[in-house]
């Protein structure tokens, strides 16, 4: 079996990403970057902690049982169906061609949806450094105008390494990992030897699992935790990619969620204890406000660790739609030209180009908006919802594989599967998943209808996988030549 490098054989087929690219050491920094513990925390923990108080913690632990048993379905399903469409192409397998077609719109408003909630705050994290540098003024750092600046700045740089490949990707990604991790270490070292000097809240149990907080409130923030456990999941989508596209894509999501919910159990905690809830509440950059208090000097850390983790994300969440849209371009779902992948790098250029722009776009839409903030966690909050939906239809695809038949496009039927756990866990999962975004619309009646708004597109998305040619086709992905 020969290799896609160069010099070793016939060139591949000009519409194929290259193969056995990934090796399992790439795959596990994929999954832990593109959650972007440092990132998440501090994009998305004000958010929770206005919905819920100190129980925003114990929103993430409500939740990650659910998520964790999502990630377990993802592993299996790769195991079965390899495929860098990942959750579209389960649905048109297992389900049926417009399931897959609804789940394809799901999936592109899901990691869309995520982007900009990366660039809004990006440009405000970078001009916070430039500020402590003393390089720009702080009048400036507020300006709406500037912050959309920089924000699409970064959408052009995030996507170098996107088309230079997948290689020169996984690199990016782990060094920018090692940088994150060692700051964030530093800084949590710093924080637990503040601990007797800057205690604010003292530490209750309760923060972790309480029958106090009101039902409604604990809804919201399940919504927004959606969007700091997902990405452990780019592996399915770069299982393609992969030099054993059915075994490693899946386990190193496994890892990588469970590294990130080890960081937020220690460092959410911290936070509350040493910082004043109304100020966590109210700041864009939760992390930033308690290094503030704890040592100011040392702030510009903070925003160094936040923007290096915010660059991991919004390649990495480019990387999975990116892959997506390439997936569906050859399928048929999208028009030809997505699948198209650059002559040297194998990299989906036309699809990260249609990415870029479109970022480009949101950035200077931000420009309208009278409260940035409220845009912003109106966007997260949108996009939590359909990221849940995604991890809801796998599971109903994998409650269909794993407790009887499905029709598949004429594929296989499939009685019974043997695996006795996953035909329990696949529906539960999938209930779990449902029921949070039934919360969430129900604490928000804008939330609603925006959603149901962008979801009206769906309909072409369905109409068009009938007659999608590749749509629920298997692709052959050979096995990497040895090194």
């Amino acid at each position: 079996m020969v290799s896609d490098t160069a010099g070793e054989g016939p060139p591949p087929p000009p519409h194929r990403l290259r193969r056995g690219v990934f090796h399992l050491l790439d795959l596990i920094p994929l999954s832990t970057s593109s959650v972007a513990p440092t990132f998440s925390i501090a994009a998305a923990f004000g958010v929770m902690v206005a919905y819920a108080g100190p129980q925003a913690i114990m929103s993430v632990v409500v939740a990650f049982p659910f998520f964790l048993g999502a990630a377990l379905l993802f592993r299996q399903l790769n195991i079965h169906y390899p495929h860098s469409g990942a959750s579209y192409h389960w649905g048109a397998r297992i389900v049926g061609r417009r399931f897959g077609g609804l789940q394809a719109w799901i999936v592109t408003l899901a990691y869309f949806l995520s982007l900009p909630p990366i660039l809004v705050p990006a440009g405000s994290y970078t001009l916070s450094l430039l500020v402590a540098f003393g390089e720009v003024s702080p009048a400036v750092a507020s300006s709406i105008f500037w912050q959309s600046m920089v924000g699409i700045l970064w959408a052009l740089v995030a996507a170098l390494p996107l088309v230079l490949g997948a290689k020169p990707t996984a690199r990016f990604t782990e060094g920018f990992l090692v940088v994150e991790g060692v700051i964030l270490a530093l800084f949590l070292g710093i924080g637990f030897w503040a601990l007797p000097t800057h205690t604010v809240n003292a530490f209750r149990p309760d923060w972790f699992f309480s029958f106090g907080i009101h039902p409604l409130d604990l809804a919201l923030a399940l919504v927004v935790v959606a969007t700091i456990l997902d990405g452990w999941e780019i592996d399915s989508y770069a299982s393609e990619e992969s030099r054993k596209p059915k075994e490693w894509p899946g386990t190193s999501g496994i890892v990588g969620l469970l590294s990130v919910f080890a960081i937020y159990l220690v460092t959410m905690p911290l936070l509350v204890v040493e910082t004043p809830l109304s100020a966590l509440a109210s700041s864009t950059d939760p992390l930033a406000t308690w290094m503030g208090g704890v040592m100011p000097q040392a702030v510009w850390g903070i925003d160094l660790a936040v923007i290096i983790s915010t660059a991991s994300s919004l390649w990495l969440t480019a990387f999975i739609l990116s892959r997506a849209w390439y997936a569906m371009g050859r399928d048929g779902l999208l028009p030809k030209a997505f699948a198209r992948v650059h002559a040297r790098f194998r990299s989906p250029w036309v699809a990260i180009g249609v990415i870029t722009v479109a970022e480009v776009a949101v950035q200077l839409s931000e420009l309208t908006s009278s409260s940035v903030f409220a845009f912003f966690s109106l966007v997260l909050t949108a996009a939590g919802i359909f990221l849940l939906a995604e991890f809801a239809l796998d599971g109903v695809s994998a409650t269909v594989q794993f407790r009887g038949r499905h029709p598949g496009q004429g594929l296989e039927a499939r009685g019974p599967h043997g695996h006795s756990i996953y035909r329990w866990l696949a529906p539960i999962t999938a209930g779990a998943m449902f029921t949070m975004i039934l919360l969430g619309f129900l604490t928000n009646a804008t939330l609603l209808y925006v959603s149901v708004g962008l979801l009206v597109p769906a309909a072409y998305f369905v109409h068009r996988a009938r007659r999608a040619p590749g749509l629920g086709v298997p692709v052959e992905i050979e096995p990497a030549a040895s090194s």
